[in-house]
């Protein structure tokens, strides 16, 4: 049997993962090669203002540009102060189409971090005190299979 000897990674390799834990800045352009909009880690309340208007909005036509402005301000004061006039200048003036978008919003999933996020919302979900009351049974029923282990990794349980 033949052992692989362990490499140390390349510099470009390096360099990239550099960029995925530091704060890196994606570039992401529009119709034009000339006009480029940086993307950087989603900020909480930047991810809390796109859920309202996912939820506000539904299947509307403007929800596109709309969720790519928040994605291209991703701040607090720029959210406040520009994004009114910079979801419009896409939507109306830009006229810009959800397959022209998709750029930007696929590169601010990828500046999610994920796995935390993930786990915080499905906590929190279960704490809600608005979702229905159910019965011994149906909760027992939901909750096989549900329990998580701090790692993230789901465990199987067999009450009842």
């Amino acid at each position: 049997m033949e052992i692989k000897k362990i490499e140390q990674p390349s510099t470009d390799s390096e360099r990239l993962l550099d960029d995925i834990l530091g704060d890196s800045v994606e570039m992401v352009s529009l119709r034009s090669k000339k006009k480029q909009y940086p993307v950087r880690w989603m900020k909480p309340g930047t991810m809390r203002k796109l859920t309202h208007i996912i939820l506000k909005k539904g299947n509307d036509s403007k929800l596109s540009c709309m969720s790519a402005s928040l994605i291209i301000l991703n701040n607090f004061w720029k959210i406040k102060c520009f994004y009114p006039l910079h979801w419009r200048w896409f939507y109306y003036i830009k006229q810009y189409t959800d397959d022209e978008l998709f750029p930007i919003i696929a590169a601010g999933k990828k500046k999610v971090p994920l796995q935390t996020y993930l786990m915080n919302i499905t906590l929190l979900t279960e704490m809600k005190d608005t979702i229905m009351i159910m019965k011994k049974e149906e909760a027992i029923t939901s909750l096989q299979g549900r329990s998580t282990e701090p790692d993230g990794k789901v465990q199987k349980t067999t009450v009842g």
